[in-house]
């Protein structure tokens, strides 16, 4: 993923909750409140690039006496795409899962959390539902054609599996090719 890249654009301003450690002025408009402060422990949802700066900052140490140290403005809390329900169905049954219908861009959502917390529960079960909804995908690359209707799996991909498809797909029309001219 790269600066330029839309995917990588589009998966940062998916919107996560939030709770707010300190009262802050002029900030009521994130919960409908314009001109007003947003009130310590509010939960709101941010886009994931604002969230993620406001969790890492640390806010005033003077603000809370009760604290051991500055608290970050914002705490993360955990996502509906990364739910204990859907952990489960991914363990349960990857290939039967719709990732769309959870998020276009499931893999960059979860990948950023993952790093962000570095979770290795989360990336062992992120790589066992790639290997497993690889193996689909490439069945479905090597033997459909790009152009033709989908099948009902292929409607579930997210955008990185989408990729994968075409350039699977891409990639097995073109070793056919080259094994007809040889």
């Amino acid at each position: 993923m790269g600066y330029y890249d839309i995917d990588d654009i589009l998966a940062d301003a998916a919107k996560f909750p939030c709770r707010f450690n300190y009262a802050v002025p002029g900030l009521g408009y994130l919960e409908g409140n314009v001109g007003e402060e947003i009130k310590k422990n509010a939960k709101v949802e941010l886009p994931l690039w604002l969230a993620r700066i406001l969790a890492i900052v640390g806010g005033d140490e003077e603000a809370d006496p009760d604290s051991e140290g500055a608290l970050p403005f914002v705490e993360l809390l955990a996502p509906e795409i990364l739910s204990s329900r859907v952990m489960n169905a991914i363990k349960s049954s990857p290939v039967a899962l719709d990732v769309h219908s959870i998020n276009a861009h499931f893999y960059a959502l979860a990948v950023k959390w993952a790093t962000l917390f570095d979770d290795r529960e989360l990336v062992r079960v992120l790589n066992y539902m790639l290997l497993e909804r690889t193996r689909e995908i490439h069945n479905h690359a090597a033997s459909g054609t790009l152009g033709g209707a989908p099948s009902t799996f292929m409607l579930t991909l997210d955008e990185f599996e989408k990729k994968l498809y075409r350039d699977t797909h891409s990639g097995c029309k073109e070793t056919r090719h080259w094994i007809v001219r040889k």
